[in-house]
C-alpha cells in the first residue's frame, strides 16, 4: 500500500465524502490521497512498525468503503479518520504482547490544570538540542499516553476531539496527558527544572 503526501486542497474534503456516502469510488480515493500521509505519519509516532500501521490504514478505508451507505454526515472528516485509526491501532495492539498497552480506566479525579505543562512541553519540541531525548521518553511512553500526547501536541487536536477520537471522557484525556507528561519528566532531563514546581 502506497502512503503518498498530500497533493489535494483540504478544502475538498467534504466534496469527496459526499462522493462517497454516495457509493462512488472517486470519494473514498480522494480522501485517500487527501489523508493517508498524515495518518501514516501518525501512526507511526504511536507503533514503530510501517507493515502494521500500512495493515491498520488499509483496514480503515476497506471498513470506509464496506460501510459506505451508512456513512452519516462528518464535520469534520480528519477527527473522524484519527479516531478510526487510532481505535484500530489499539485493538490490533492488544493482541500483540510487544508492545505496551495502558488501561482504559483512567478516571482518577483531576484538581489541577496542565496549560502551564503543556507550554513547557511545546517549548522543550522548539529546542533541537532536547528534540531527541523528547522523542525517546515519547517512546517509551504505553500506548495510550503516546496517542494522548501526539493527537495534543502534535496534530494539535483540541482536548475535546481527542475524547471524540480514543472514546473516552474529557477527564480521562486530562489524565492520560498528565501521566503522560510526568513520565517525560523521568527520561528528559530538560523537563524537570521547568516542571519540578507544577506537581
Amino acid at each position: 500500500m502506497k502512503i503518498q503526501e498530500n497533493p489535494i486542497s483540504f478544502q475538498k474534503w467534504d466534496d469527496f465524502w459526499l462522493l462517497l456516502r454516495k457509493g462512488d469510488r472517486k470519494g473514498l480515493e480522494g480522501i485517500y490521497r487527501l489523508f493517508s500521509h498524515e495518518l501514516f505519519k501518525y501512526g507511526l509516532a504511536l507503533v514503530n512498525d510501517e507493515a502494521f500501521i500500512q495493515d491498520c490504514i488499509q483496514e480503515v478505508f476497506i471498513d470506509l468503503w464496506k460501510y459506505h451507505p451508512s456513512l452519516q454526515r462528518a464535520d469534520n472528516v480528519k477527527v473522524y479518520l484519527f479516531k478510526s485509526l487510532s481505535h484500530k491501532i489499539y485493538r490490533e495492539s492488544k493482541k500483540n504482547a510487544k508492545w505496551k498497552m495502558e488501561t482504559l480506566d483512567e478516571m482518577a479525579t483531576i484538581s489541577y490544570s496542565i496549560e502551564s505543562m503543556e507550554s513547557s512541553l511545546i517549548g522543550i519540541q522548539r529546542e533541537q538540542v532536547n528534540q531527541q531525548k523528547l522523542a525517546s521518553g515519547i517512546d517509551k511512553l504505553p500506548l495510550r499516553q503516546r496517542q494522548v500526547i501526539q493527537l495534543l501536541f502534535f496534530e494539535r487536536f483540541s482536548y475535546e476531539e481527542v475524547s471524540k477520537m480514543m472514546g473516552i471522557n474529557l477527564r480521562s484525556v486530562y489524565t492520560l496527558a498528565w501521566k503522560a507528561i510526568g513520565s517525560l519528566k523521568k527520561h528528559v532531563v530538560s523537563l524537570l527544572l521547568g516542571l519540578f514546581f507544577l506537581i
